[in-house]
């Protein structure tokens, strides 16, 4: 119990609060009592020059009862020296003040100065405030004033105000913290659970996510963490099952016909065709594993990229005169409408992306079908369309035709040579040169599979 955050949280602050509350009272204290202390001359200055503007407004004709008033009113002992010698004292301790006096000190307030006072009590009685002294006009007549406060300014009331305020602080601050804590505690106990759970395998568990403070955006985001985990795990589990069938088809197949060969029976016809599905088994275990070394590659974020500046439109015209004599083969048209694009890009990797997508268009369109590829120049962009009038894209499927292994459509088995990986191979290279491969939702969707392409003419910053 003494390790949990409910405890340390309660703990640091009530320790940080007792050190504040300590350190809090002695400094506003010391500093309460230097400041009254240090603003003393300039009230008794200001107290003169009130008693000064007091005296030029009410004009009393006695000096004697106006500074008895002023020592009542304000509780100050005052002492008036006029540049004639003449004395006027009031207040409890005008005598002592009067006693104190020196020549030199009178003689100083006559030229201007303001003079301090010392005034000494006696013995075993608490310390006097001094007295300070300047010169006043009363009426025609130059006076040397000097007053004294009857006491030092009091701060007992200060004091027990802040020792109030600070207890009273420090009871309603612990509830408060102690309320806090339970209430940011209990929903860390609920992530920390559920992180295990996950951690454990199951990314079935959701957090309420109605709070709006940063608990709340946490919650929400182990639940979107929850839920692309389990995606994961599903994709994980797929590709771990499309990878067992597409690699045990291919063996099967070979050690079948390898075992067939063994017999003394076989033609020599019959050999030759054994011989021939065995090759072209083993090629497509070959471009398995080549496809699944790239994507690795790929998905690694440390595959080679090799940018270089080149005509967008040649690499494409040069791509389908490569694939030739498959479209040539099933009698297939080939249509190219393409503007003069100059690109910065991995050459290489975009050579794939165009073989992968117009491969899968001459596989997928029957005979006598037709291709077309378009490129233009959009806003920094280079787009390229891909059509055919092939068997096209069912509607359940578009949203899953990225997929790494996914065939969508029946016929898209075995027997036509494709793994499932073309499309995600040239979807990630699209996406490592900053641009996108889509399903192009311009194209109708009866006339075949129609797909664009947008890659900018620069390469990504990132690269």
């Amino acid at each position: 119990m003494i390790h949990s955050l409910y405890v340390r949280i309660t703990a640091t602050f009530l320790i940080i609060v007792l050190i504040s509350i300590g350190v809090a009272f002695l400094f506003t204290n010391q500093m309460f009592k230097r400041d009254a202390r240090g603003q003393l001359p300039q009230l008794m200055e200001k107290s003169i020059d009130r008693i000064e503007q007091l005296y030029a407004v009410s004009k009393p004709t006695s000096i004697k009862v106006f500074l008895d008033e002023m020592s009542a009113l304000q509780g100050q002992s005052i002492i008036a020296v006029s540049i004639n010698n003449r004395v006027v004292t009031t207040g409890e301790r005008s005598e002592l003040m009067l006693r104190s006096l020196t020549y030199e000190q009178l003689l100083s307030a006559f030229r201007g100065s303001t003079v301090r006072l010392n005034i000494f009590s006696e013995v075993g009685e608490p310390p006097l405030p001094p007295a300070f002294g300047k010169l006043a006009q009363f009426g025609s007549e130059r006076w040397a004033l000097f007053v004294q406060p009857d006491r030092f300014p009091q701060n007992s009331n200060f004091i027990w105000t802040a020792v109030t305020l600070l207890v009273t602080l420090l009871l309603v601050g612990s509830v408060l913290i102690l309320v806090a804590a339970r209430y940011l505690v209990m929903p860390l106990k609920m992530m920390t659970n559920a992180a295990t759970r996950m951690s454990e395998g199951d990314f079935s568990v959701r957090l309420p996510a109605r709070r709006g403070d940063e608990l709340g955006e946490l919650a929400e985001g182990m639940n979107k963490m929850a839920l692309s985990l389990s995606q994961l795990e599903m994709m994980r589990q797929d590709f771990v099952s499309n990878v067992s069938h597409e690699i045990q088809s291919p063996l099967t197949s070979i050690g079948g016909f390898a075992e067939a060969l063994r017999s003394e029976e076989v033609t020599e016809a019959e050999r030759e065709r054994y011989i021939s599905i065995i090759k072209q088994e083993s090629m497509r275990l070959s471009r398995l594993s080549e496809n699944l070394l790239n994507l690795a590659s790929l998905d690694s974020q440390h595959h080679p990229f090799h940018p270089e500046s080149y005509r967008l439109d040649r690499q494409l015209r040069d791509v389908v005169l490569a694939c030739e004599p498959h479209w040539i083969a099933k009698r297939q048209t080939v249509e190219l409408l393409m503007e003069e694009t100059t690109i910065t890009a991995d050459r290489d990797q975009l050579n794939q992306v165009w073989m992968n997508l117009l491969s899968n268009s001459m596989k997928f369109t029957p005979e006598d079908g037709k291709i077309s590829c378009f490129l233009t120049e959009q806003d920094g962009f280079a787009v390229v369309r891909i059509t055919d009038t092939g068997i096209g894209i069912s509607e359940e499927d578009r949203e899953r035709v990225f997929e790494r292994f996914y065939k969508g459509d029946a016929s898209r088995d075995r027997s036509q040579g494709g793994s499932g990986l073309g499309l995600s191979i040239a979807h990630k290279i699209a996406r490592i040169h900053g641009g996108n491969i889509t399903l192009d939702p311009g194209a109708d969707q009866f006339a075949g599979a129609s797909f664009m392409i947008r890659l900018p003419l620069a390469p990504p910053s990132s690269s």
